[in-house]
């Protein structure tokens, strides 16, 4: 039982100091780099990761020794620093996802507006080199203003349904 407490609070230590270490930016920048590269120097790191001066990387670099290894000159993740790099990898995905469909919820109605629009002009187009468009033209066009409207209100629902 005294051991089970221990290891439960082993546990909690290593999470609050791994998401200790993720709260800051420049750790997060640093983790990157590294996770990028597959591994990177003192230098490379210093400059990707835009630290201004070697003592405050390493400071940084001792902060995060749970999550770095060094090896043979340079900087490697741990087996915690790849599932945190992974992690920060998912979330920034993530974000770009929700931004980009947010976007796209705003550009929608402008978008089948210029749908319905470029069928217009495109009938009206036909009509005027062609004469007056035989029935079966004007229904083909119908049919595919139609077809084309249908998949953008199927796109709009589906970034609505990821949206909530």
């Amino acid at each position: 039982m005294a051991e089970e407490r221990q290891n439960s609070a082993r546990y909690e230590s290593l999470e609050e100091s791994v998401f200790k270490t993720l709260s800051h930016q420049t750790r997060r920048d640093i983790l990157r780099v590294i996770g990028e590269k597959r591994g990177a120097t003192f230098t490379e790191i210093k400059n990707s990761a835009g630290v201004e001066d070697s003592p405050s990387l390493s400071y940084h670099l001792n902060a995060m020794d749970h999550l770095v290894v060094q090896k043979s000159g340079k900087y490697l993740l741990s087996e915690l620093g790849y599932d945190a790099y992974n992690l920060i990898c998912k979330a920034t995905a993530s974000t770009q996802s929700a931004s980009i469909i947010s976007s796209l919820r705003k550009e929608i109605p402008a978008v089948i507006i210029a749908n319905a629009l470029i069928w217009a002009t495109a009938l009206f187009t036909v009509s005027t080199f062609e004469g007056r468009p035989h029935q079966i033209t004007t229904f083909s066009f119908a049919a595919l203003w139609f077809i084309s409207n249908t998949i953008l209100y199927l796109i709009s629902a589906r970034v609505r349904q990821r949206k909530n």
